[in-house]
Protein backbone atom coordinates (compact mmCIF):
# COMPACT_ATOMS: atom_id res chain seq x y z
CA UNK A 1 0.00 0.00 0.00
CA UNK A 2 0.76 3.57 -0.44
CA UNK A 3 0.14 6.91 0.01
CA UNK A 4 -2.84 6.65 -2.25
CA UNK A 5 -4.77 4.03 -0.11
CA UNK A 6 -4.29 5.79 3.21
CA UNK A 7 -5.46 9.19 1.60
CA UNK A 8 -8.86 7.61 0.03
CA UNK A 9 -9.49 6.52 3.70
CA UNK A 10 -9.42 9.55 5.14
CA UNK A 11 -11.33 10.65 2.37
CA UNK A 12 -14.21 8.39 3.21
CA UNK A 13 -13.55 8.68 6.91
CA UNK A 14 -13.92 13.06 6.76
CA UNK A 15 -16.91 12.04 4.39
CA UNK A 16 -18.55 10.12 6.81
CA UNK A 17 -17.33 11.66 10.05
CA UNK A 18 -17.86 15.13 8.85
CA UNK A 19 -19.40 15.74 5.74
CA UNK A 20 -21.88 18.40 7.03
CA UNK A 21 -19.70 20.69 8.68
CA UNK A 22 -17.66 23.58 7.23
CA UNK A 23 -14.31 23.45 5.87
CA UNK A 24 -12.44 23.63 8.96
CA UNK A 25 -14.19 20.68 10.78
CA UNK A 26 -13.92 18.68 7.83
CA UNK A 27 -9.47 19.75 7.82
CA UNK A 28 -10.15 19.55 12.00
CA UNK A 29 -11.21 15.72 11.59
CA UNK A 30 -8.42 15.09 8.76
CA UNK A 31 -6.12 16.04 11.27
CA UNK A 32 -7.11 14.36 14.56
CA UNK A 33 -6.87 10.82 12.34
CA UNK A 34 -3.01 12.26 10.86
CA UNK A 35 -2.37 13.08 14.80
CA UNK A 36 -2.48 9.70 16.03
CA UNK A 37 0.83 8.86 14.30
CA UNK A 38 -0.35 5.27 12.73
CA UNK A 39 -1.10 5.03 9.17
CA UNK A 40 -4.35 5.76 8.42
CA UNK A 41 -5.83 2.77 7.47
CA UNK A 42 -4.61 1.10 10.85
CA UNK A 43 -5.98 4.64 12.77
CA UNK A 44 -9.74 4.47 10.97
CA UNK A 45 -10.48 0.95 10.92
CA UNK A 46 -8.86 0.48 14.77
CA UNK A 47 -12.40 -0.71 16.55
CA UNK A 48 -14.76 1.52 17.87
CA UNK A 49 -12.39 4.57 16.91
CA UNK A 50 -14.41 6.17 14.07
CA UNK A 51 -18.04 4.96 14.73
CA UNK A 52 -18.67 5.77 10.69
CA UNK A 53 -16.76 2.66 10.02
CA UNK A 54 -18.26 0.55 12.74
CA UNK A 55 -20.17 -2.57 11.66
CA UNK A 56 -24.15 -0.79 12.54
CA UNK A 57 -22.95 2.51 10.77
CA UNK A 58 -25.88 3.90 9.11
CA UNK A 59 -23.46 6.51 7.39
CA UNK A 60 -20.97 4.17 6.09
CA UNK A 61 -23.63 2.49 4.22
CA UNK A 62 -24.29 6.36 2.43
CA UNK A 63 -21.16 6.46 1.03
CA UNK A 64 -22.03 6.26 -2.45
CA UNK A 65 -24.46 8.63 -1.67
CA UNK A 66 -22.45 11.06 -0.81
CA UNK A 67 -22.57 14.60 -3.17
CA UNK A 68 -19.72 15.23 -5.20
CA UNK A 69 -18.84 18.52 -3.71
CA UNK A 70 -18.91 17.21 -0.52
CA UNK A 71 -16.66 14.37 -1.31
CA UNK A 72 -14.25 16.92 -3.16
CA UNK A 73 -14.01 19.44 -0.18
CA UNK A 74 -13.27 16.42 1.82
CA UNK A 75 -10.72 15.59 -0.60
CA UNK A 76 -9.26 19.27 -0.26
CA UNK A 77 -9.24 18.81 3.21
CA UNK A 78 -7.94 15.58 3.28
CA UNK A 79 -4.79 16.56 1.08
CA UNK A 80 -4.53 19.33 3.10
CA UNK A 81 -3.53 17.50 6.85
CA UNK A 82 -2.48 14.53 4.87
CA UNK A 83 1.00 16.64 3.48
CA UNK A 84 0.86 19.09 6.20
CA UNK A 85 -0.17 22.50 3.64
CA UNK A 86 -2.77 23.91 6.15
CA UNK A 87 -2.66 24.82 10.14
CA UNK A 88 -4.51 22.13 12.27
CA UNK A 89 -7.43 23.80 13.33
CA UNK A 90 -8.03 20.91 16.27
CA UNK A 91 -4.55 22.35 17.52
CA UNK A 92 -2.95 18.88 17.90
CA UNK A 93 -6.13 16.85 18.58
CA UNK A 94 -6.10 12.93 18.30
CA UNK A 95 -9.65 12.51 19.47
CA UNK A 96 -13.19 14.39 19.15
CA UNK A 97 -16.64 13.46 19.22
CA UNK A 98 -20.29 15.76 18.89
CA UNK A 99 -21.57 15.96 22.26
CA UNK A 100 -24.89 16.66 21.68
CA UNK A 101 -25.20 13.18 19.80
CA UNK A 102 -22.94 11.40 22.36
CA UNK A 103 -25.16 12.61 25.05
CA UNK A 104 -28.10 11.45 23.38
CA UNK A 105 -27.12 8.09 22.72
CA UNK A 106 -25.83 7.38 26.14
CA UNK A 107 -28.66 8.71 27.93
CA UNK A 108 -27.32 12.28 28.72
CA UNK A 109 -23.83 10.89 29.29
CA UNK A 110 -20.05 10.71 27.76
CA UNK A 111 -17.74 8.68 27.46
CA UNK A 112 -15.47 7.96 30.51
CA UNK A 113 -12.60 9.30 28.42
CA UNK A 114 -14.09 12.59 27.96
CA UNK A 115 -12.11 14.82 29.94
CA UNK A 116 -12.95 19.07 29.47
CA UNK A 117 -9.44 19.97 30.15
CA UNK A 118 -7.93 17.93 27.02
CA UNK A 119 -10.10 20.05 25.18
CA UNK A 120 -8.16 21.72 22.23
CA UNK A 121 -11.06 23.45 20.11
CA UNK A 122 -14.60 23.79 19.31
CA UNK A 123 -15.67 23.85 15.49
CA UNK A 124 -18.95 23.36 15.24
CA UNK A 125 -21.17 20.60 16.49
CA UNK A 126 -17.45 18.96 17.12
CA UNK A 127 -15.39 18.88 19.99
CA UNK A 128 -11.42 17.83 19.57
CA UNK A 129 -9.22 16.90 22.58
CA UNK A 130 -5.52 15.88 22.57
CA UNK A 131 -5.59 12.30 24.74
CA UNK A 132 -2.36 11.51 23.55
CA UNK A 133 1.28 12.69 22.68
Amino acid sequence: MDFRDDLYFLVLTVSMEAGGEPYEGKLAVAYTVMNRGKSVIDTVLRSYQFSAWNTDSSTRLGIDDTPIAVLRECYKASCAAYFKLSEDPSLGATHYLNEEVTRKARGGTLPTWFDESKVTARIERHTFLKLRG
